[in-house]
């Protein structure tokens, strides 16, 4: 009787929940509808599994546990042979929503783009890497596209690549991914705002196309193969090298492909899954004396200087950006007397400028600057491993090197103090 009723109530939710789908309407109780859901999860109820997709969709978030809750679904219904029903949602999901929603990140899928005018692009991209990297080969996704299908997979929406490193140790290699990534900002070839979160699982580059291309290290230890996050010594490294040539794209791919694909995605690798999740939980257990030496942030301490005159969003951007390549950002703020040497004169006094800088979450610590001389002192006063400038004022600071990693980023597109200065006036004059 009570599993009758829990049936029945399941049934309802899912009902409520459908109709809220196919015809929003205002009021209605999202995060009620997902708690009376969850308490059937364990259940592993297919019914409650369909409605919480559907109300993460509508909620235009959380796009990895709604490929997650995909991903159960198709286990149970291949399971008990009812992929029929599986696929009628899928239609009936994407008859709803864009494809690209339910998508890894939510990118426009490859289904949708020219597979040749991205191998264009990426032929000329992995020779410029291979001189600061190393080997770079076609991983994971791409890798699976091109071997089971002939084709980048229609449902995906980046690129992956894996990097052999110059490294015969999880500790070498940790060091490497980091002097790439930071040498990858140097080219330009990288951007810090695209990185996710500053965590450096994969180093995110960005094609004018709009797709995106994921990084991922690997290395050979011992003769045994890594690639972060799915090879864990599994393989010979006569298994991946020499690389060889892919008929398809005309890019480099393991000596033996099918033998990394079902170390990445199981035994019955050709078999599609358009909603495959990989188990990163597991991933990052084993990968994790590699993953602690890298960190979240590239380095431990960055020093940037500025008037920061009439705080802005450029300068939140900037050091939102530092936060993601450092886990401390040191902010050096210009004195009204150092500006007079320098022949400037900011709106606010100093001590204003220092607060609102201190009042930016991303700036652990603000001091001082009062002249030229002081940027090399500080350096070695703070243990600063990063000292970063806009990059108009490229190559003036490189003789710091001899002390941290230098660094010059590109300042705020359409932003600046000047340009604000004469609004405002004009807007006074008015």
């Amino acid at each position: 009787m009570q599993e009758m009723q829990e049936s029945e109530r399941i049934l309802a939710l899912h009902r409520d929940v459908r109709a809220q789908f196919c015809q929003p309407k205002d009021g209605f109780r999202f995060w009620r509808y997902l708690k009376a859901l969850d308490r059937y999860e364990g259940d592993i109820s297919v019914l409650a599994l369909e409605a919480k997709v559907m109300l993460l969709l509508q909620r235009r978030k959380r796009a990895f546990e709604v490929r997650k809750c995909m991903a159960r679904l198709f286990e149970l219904r291949s399971a008990c042979q009812q992929m029929e029903a599986f696929q009628a949602f899928d239609v009936f999901l994407k008859l709803h929503v864009p494809p690209e929603a339910l998508a890894s990140h939510g990118n426009q899928l490859f289904a949708d783009q020219s597979d040749d005018s991205i191998w264009s692009y990426l032929r000329p991209l992995i020779q410029k890497l291979r001189p600061l990297a190393g080997e770079v080969f076609l991983n994971s996704g791409a890798l699976l596209g091109v071997v089971r299908e002939g084709k980048l997979l229609d449902h995906d929406d980046d690129v992956d690549l894996g990097v052999i490193l110059r490294a015969d140790s999880f500790e070498t290699a940790a060091q490497r991914w980091r002097e790439l990534r930071l040498t990858l900002f140097h080219q330009g070839l990288a951007r810090v705002e695209e990185q996710n979160d500053g965590r450096m699982r994969a180093i995110i580059l960005t094609s004018p196309e709009g797709f995106t291309i994921d990084l991922f290290p690997a290395w050979i230890e011992d003769g045994k193969v890594f690639v972060f996050p799915h090879t864990h010594g599994e393989l010979d490294a006569s298994d991946v090298l020499p690389l060889q040539t892919c008929a398809v794209s005309d890019l480099p791919i393991p000596a033996k492909p099918e033998k990394m694909l079902a170390v990445n995605y199981g035994a019955d690798w050709r078999e599609p899954n358009p909603y495959f999740v990989f188990p990163w939980r597991e991933a990052n257990h084993r990968f994790a004396p590699f993953l602690q030496l890298v960190g979240d942030g590239v380095f431990k301490r960055v020093l940037t200087y500025g008037t920061f005159d009439l705080f802005h969003v450029g300068h939140q951007r900037l050091f939102k950006r530092l936060s993601r390549l450092a886990d401390e950002v040191i902010v050096g703020c210009s004195t009204c007397e150092f500006n007079a040497i320098k022949g400037k004169r900011a709106v606010l006094p100093y001590a204003q400028r220092a607060e609102m800088l201190e009042a930016c979450k991303y700036v652990t610590k603000v001091i001082p600057e009062n002249g030229w001389g002081q940027k090399r002192a500080d350096i070695v006063k703070y243990s600063a491993d990063l000292f970063v400038m806009g990059d108009d004022w490229l190559g003036e600071f490189d003789d710091l090197s001899d002390l941290c990693q230098v660094l010059y980023l590109p300042r705020t597109a359409d932003i600046s103090i000047t340009k604000l200065k004469f609004e405002i006036s004009s807007l006074a004059a008015e």
